[in-house]
């Protein structure tokens, strides 16, 4: 079951978080690392103002009364420069998934699918034209997901350098 969050769905959303950051990690050490458990529950409890905003959206993925996945997304305005921009998205409202989540037990169970095609029904109904988001790019998991299970393109690549 898809639903909005509610009270009481941190804990849960914390430990996907630390799920998910432990397969990055293994990935990845350079570049990721495990978020700090002391108050993290607490932090993401304490973000109502920001899921209350109604160009945001939170969604959770429940299965039998357990949290096993987690939506961020909101839907932003065309850019008021967008006539001077080369770039075609910016002068359409966009739905932007920030974060997706699912806990380990549920990967590659349709858990991500549902909470991905429930946020761009919302964003669609929002006005949104695009979909956008973005991931690591050498993940196993979350780059084939995207490309072919949601049918996204890759259209931009973020470059990185360590300036130690």
């Amino acid at each position: 079951m898809v639903r909005e969050y509610r009270d009481g769905d941190a804990a849960g959303i914390a430990r996907i978080s630390r799920e998910n950051a432990r397969f990055y990690v293994r990935l990845a050490p350079e570049y990721f690392k495990h978020p700090d458990e002391d108050g993290f529950a607490e932090f993401i409890e304490s973000d109502g103002e920001w899921r209350s905003a109604p160009e945001n959206l939170a969604l959770v993925a429940e299965v039998e009364g357990e949290v096993a996945g987690y939506l961020e997304a909101t839907v932003q305005p065309p850019l008021e420069t967008a006539r001077w921009q080369a770039q075609r998205d910016l002068g359409e409202i966009r739905l932007l998934i920030s974060f997706v989540g699912t806990a380990d037990a549920y990967n590659q169970k349709g858990v991500a699918t549902q909470l991905v095609e429930a946020a761009e029904a919302w964003g669609r109904s929002k006005g949104a034209a695009v979909a956008i988001c973005d991931t690591y790019i050498d993940s196993p998991l979350s780059v084939p997901f995207w490309e072919r299970r949601m049918g996204y393109t890759r259209r931009a690549l973020i470059f990185r350098k360590s300036l130690d």
